[in-house]
């Protein structure tokens, strides 16, 4: 518990929480719609012109569930960080959520444990994050060289990576759809006039005025 809360500490001041050391599962093939129940949702769209649309739902008061991605099943995209030691993609989004928020009040709110149960999952309407990322234009701090450049199409394979600490305090997992992969398609990828491939150092999906740039680093 000591080293796991280390880690939470660290994530926790990037807006995002540490769940574990598993393992990604291995990438299947068939394409689904994302996770569309329950208090945490999340889905895929693709948008034509090379774009995909990342959609987070939340009815909890956690803004650390984080979705990542991969594409074409390039596994060497997946990494681990000394602030995230555990296997993870390219950054989608992440959760908002009003306040008082996890972990982002933990400094007046104290942390979510018996006697101090303050997170909650039943905020409805809840809060909806967009984030709309470019494959041809990628410009996040961590962006590798897109796969298979001159493709038409490109799959997408995007998880919940991780979620908050605590279990909201009534023993469900810790991170929604226990890591596995959601499949889709983005198209309209071909060039057509030299367009660039490449992508900046900047940014991530903007929600709300702010950004992901420094997610995870």
């Amino acid at each position: 518990m000591g080293n796991k809360k280390t880690v939470m500490a660290g994530l926790a001041a990037l807006a995002a929480a540490g769940m574990g050391l598993s393992v990604a599962p291995g990438v299947a093939q068939a394409a689904d719609e994302g996770q569309r129940t329950g208090p945490v949702q999340f889905w895929a769209e693709d948008l034509g012109d090379c774009k995909v649309k990342f959609t987070l739902y939340n009815e909890t008061n956690i803004t650390s569930y984080t979705v990542d991605y991969i594409i074409d099943d390039t596994q060497s995209e997946l990494r681990t960080t000394s602030a995230a030691p555990f296997p993870y993609g390219r950054i989608a989004g992440n959760t908002i959520a009003d306040s008082p928020a996890w972990p982002d009040d933990i400094p007046t709110m104290g942390q979510n444990e018996p006697g101090n149960i303050w997170m909650v999952k039943d905020r409805t309407p809840g809060k909806t994050a967009t984030y709309v990322k470019d494959l041809k234009n990628l410009t996040d701090n961590y962006n590798p060289p897109l796969p298979n450049p001159d493709a038409a199409t490109h799959k997408i394979s995007y998880r919940m990576v991780l979620g908050p600490a605590g279990n909201l305090g009534d023993g469900g997992p810790e991170w929604i759809g226990d890591r596995q992969w959601h499949h889709m398609t983005v198209t309209g990828c071909a060039e057509e006039d030299g367009g660039d491939n490449g992508g900046g150092d900047n940014g991530g999906g903007d929600v709300g005025g702010g950004s992901l740039g420094g997610l995870f680093g």
